[in-house]
């Protein structure tokens, strides 16, 4: 299962959901899933959490996250940049909830409402919705972090943002785990241990799922197996060819032709 980085567009988006994606992600912004029907379990940061209806779920940032529908789960799903909300700004840079689930029996009653209104208002893209909105999640949020303990981050969450940052930026250039860490002034176990214990995943498994991600855009692009491979950050076309085949279960070219212009 490929695991994926997010850098979203827009700082602050809401839609309706009809199922739940198991696919590892992680990104700088906060994720707020609200269950209005369906079962799922949520991970996050290698500890699992039921997910029933009515319940809401808050990934902060640069936390590793993912699900697993047990039941077809429907919802809202609200994704949002910490920057947006300067009345959270401590919190956002220096907490995380002591468990990242909100049953509903401490909701507000009328949360279901309360969502669809600020998905409705984020839709319609006036600038006068977008205030409204804000307003509709700050509120939900004052009331969520008044019902929970927030206790302190792990120390090293700034390491993670800056090895994701610089790993998104540079995946595509030779980039070994002794270069990162004489780049960023880091050591080497150290950042091993990082990528194994809070992201779930080794190094060289991370860069190399990035360099298969960007082969994949270009290959649906018409862009030659041999360019692509060169272009991703592969050090040989063999190479490539024998990575891509074990992460997507098919050769690039087979790849190409199944998905060109999709």
């Amino acid at each position: 299962m490929l695991y994926h980085i997010e850098m979203r567009k827009f700082a602050f988006t809401a839609q309706r959901i009809d199922k739940l994606l198991p696919r590892p992600h992680i990104h700088p912004h906060l994720e707020m899933i609200y269950v209005k029907k369906g079962h799922s379990i949520a991970t996050l940061d290698n500890r699992q959490y039921e997910l029933e209806a009515g319940d809401i779920f808050l990934a902060f940032p640069n936390q590793l996250h993912f699900y697993h529908d047990i039941e077809a789960t429907e919802g809202y799903l609200i994704i949002f940049a910490p920057e947006i909300f300067a009345e959270f700004k401590e919190v956002f840079q220096s907490k995380i909830p002591e468990t990242p689930i909100w049953k509903s029996a401490v909701l507000p009653v009328d949360v279901q409402d309360f969502l669809e209104k600020l998905t409705q208002r984020l839709e319609t893209g006036a600038a006068i919705d977008q205030i409204a909105a804000k307003g509709y999640l700050l509120t939900l949020m004052a009331e969520m972090f008044s019902q929970k303990e927030l206790i302190d981050k792990p120390g090293d969450e700034e390491t993670i943002k800056k090895l994701l940052t610089y790993c998104l930026e540079n995946y595509t250039q030779p980039l070994t785990l002794e270069s990162l860490a004489k780049e960023l002034y880091l050591n080497k176990y150290y950042i091993s241990h990082i990528f194994r214990e809070r992201m779930n995943i080794s190094y060289k498994d991370f860069i190399t799922q990035l360099r298969v991600e960007h082969a994949c855009k270009l290959l649906k692009k018409n862009v030659s197996v041999t360019e692509t491979a060169y272009a991703s950050g592969f050090s040989s076309t063999k190479t490539f060819n024998r990575v891509f085949l074990k992460y997507m279960k098919m050769s690039p070219r087979g790849y190409a032709k199944s998905n060109i212009f999709s």
